[in-house]
């Protein structure tokens, strides 16, 4: 009995053995077969895009493609066996840096294949560093602090090696868009020390002054649409929101200041749900006529854009303006949040009017290729834009960007505390001006 019972468990033991070896085999086949498809897939993706930006793209599609764009589409090719799929996407918005313009771009979010996660964190590049505007729901404790490093790496060194890799119409343009991809874990895991698959650690600056490390955990991406535009201080004790930031979600709007100025914030270049730039355009002029001001505030920090064919009406209302008023003085807004048909506004401002520019220069040039021109890639689903057009709106104009007469870059403490002053000093040299007639 004792021999037949060892015997049968014995046979039991082999029998476990050999199903356990078979299932081995089986996970390893299917996990290679998983990595065989994955790996054909995102190269299938590579190779797709390169056909499309030579297809499509206003410059390439003339043209060779960059020898360096080839260089580094051969070198993501090589390392998507040992990269995450979210660094895959921050690399391929490398590859469409090369095609030299802001609107070529792969997002890094809303890939088929690929779920995005990011920092529960809004960050924001001040004239003084980088730190958190807003925070998802439990986590509003980090506002107002600033990001001194991200995992191992200072935040100033992650953003500068993020500077080339980046879809950009000119240098400036980093400075919009570097902070919000900063906060997606491909971006991080590529220009981060330290940033392993949990939580990320990152270092603070509090408003006290103390300095604390903290292990952040990344979230689902939520939908989105663009880079937000500033919001007014979420800060905890903020004061009441500056003029600027008052009324960010409505596209246009104007009002009267002290002392013959009229202030119009030009946020979108969209109709509204219920009103058309046209018709809001006609109330302006006849605001501008009945208000008979010595000079015109025109804010366009927050515009990224919209629709450039319906600028004509409003360009109009500055023109006649000007005939009617030869010693009025128009003032232009302008910031890294300006690009697009909003760029197109300003050098038509530029060619078109005397106006005066202040802020910082925007994300764009003067002249530039752009045009949202969606691609998707076929395999993982990424999406992105290739840019077939080009805007001339001043011939032959080469500048990089429009300097401004009046410059200012926002700092962490004016902003915190409620201050505009951009608006400030254009005040200052209206009375300046008006004093030295």
């Amino acid at each position: 009995m004792h021999s037949t019972f060892m015997i049968r468990r014995l046979q039991l033991s082999l029998s476990v053995i050999s199903s356990a070896i078979a299932f081995v085999a089986c996970s390893v086949n299917a996990q290679s077969s998983a990595d065989d498809s994955r790996l054909a897939g995102w190269r299938s993706d590579i190779a797709y895009y390169l056909e499309q930006l030579k297809r499509q793209h206003y410059v390439y599609r003339d043209r060779p493609l960059p020898a360096g764009l080839l260089e580094a589409a051969g070198r993501l090719s090589q390392n998507v066996p040992r990269y995450s799929d979210e660094r895959i996407l921050a690399e391929f918005e490398h590859l469409a840096s090369f095609a030299g313009d802001g609107h070529t771009y792969i997002l890094p979010f809303a890939a088929r294949r690929v779920t995005a996660h990011m920092l529960p964190l809004r960050m924001f590049l001040f004239s003084d560093g980088l730190y958190v505007i807003d925070a998802f729901a439990g986590y509003e404790k980090w506002i107002g602090a600033r990001v001194l490093r991200l995992g191992d790496t200072p935040a100033e060194v992650a953003i500068e090696r993020m500077r080339p890799t980046l879809s950009a119409d000119n240098r400036f343009t980093y400075l919009w868009v570097a902070p919000a991809l900063l906060s997606f874990r491909g971006f991080l895991e590529n220009f981060a020390e330290g940033i392993d698959t949990g939580d990320v650690a990152l270092t603070f600056r509090r408003t006290d002054g103390s300095e604390v490390r903290a292990r952040i955990p990344t979230v689902v991406a939520p939908p989105m649409r663009g880079i937000p535009k500033l919001p007014a201080s979420r800060l905890a004790n903020a004061p009441s929101p500056p003029l600027y930031l008052s009324n960010v979600g409505q596209n246009f709007w104007f009002k009267p200041l002290g002392n013959d100025v009229l202030y119009f914030q030009f946020n979108q270049v969209m109709n509204a749900p219920d009103e058309s730039l046209a018709s809001f355009a006609a109330k302006f002029a006849d605001g501008l006529r009945s208000a008979n001001p010595r000079a015109v505030i025109v804010d366009a920090r927050h515009n990224n854009g919209g629709n450039l064919m319906l600028l004509p009406p409003l360009m109009a209302a500055f023109r006649n303006y000007e005939s009617a008023h030869p010693e009025g003085r128009i003032y232009v807004l302008m910031g890294r949040n300006t690009f697009s048909a909003a760029q197109v506004f300003l050098a038509q401002m530029d060619a078109q009017t005397k106006a005066i520019f202040a802020g910082e220069p925007s994300s764009s040039r003067p002249n530039f290729v752009g045009e949202e021109s969606e691609v998707v890639l076929p395999w993982s689903g990424a999406i992105g834009s290739i840019s077939d057009e080009y805007h001339e709106t001043i011939p032959g104009d080469r500048r990089e960007w429009i300097e401004p007469d009046i410059p200012y870059v926002l700092s962490s403490s004016d902003y915190f505390a409620g201050r505009d002053v951009l608006l400030d000093k254009v005040l200052s040299d209206i009375e300046r001006r008006l004093r030295n007639k």
